[in-house]
């Protein structure tokens, strides 16, 4: 018989907000979608670095043990 072959993604664990989880997805932009942020307006700090509203978050791949954080700019009056 043959052998089978998972393709379900491995979960990996990263700090996110100051809190340990689990995640399937492969680049911060997955990962952020899959929290409801708008990648767009957040500024993301990965890594140690700081990624403007305007970063192509989509081809930072997530790594294991990775902390994330993500603040949103807000103004008023």
């Amino acid at each position: 018989m043959g052998t089978i072959i998972s393709m379900r993604a491995k979960a990996m664990k990263i700090n996110y907000q100051g809190n340990d989880e689990e995640t399937a997805a492969t680049t911060v932009a997955a990962f952020l979608a899959g929290k409801g942020v708008n990648a767009k307006t957040a500024i993301v700090e990965y890594g140690g670095e700081i990624y403007g509203a305007d970063s192509e978050l989509s081809a930072l791949p997530l790594t294991d043990g990775a902390e994330l954080n993500v603040f949103n700019i807000v103004s008023g009056g």
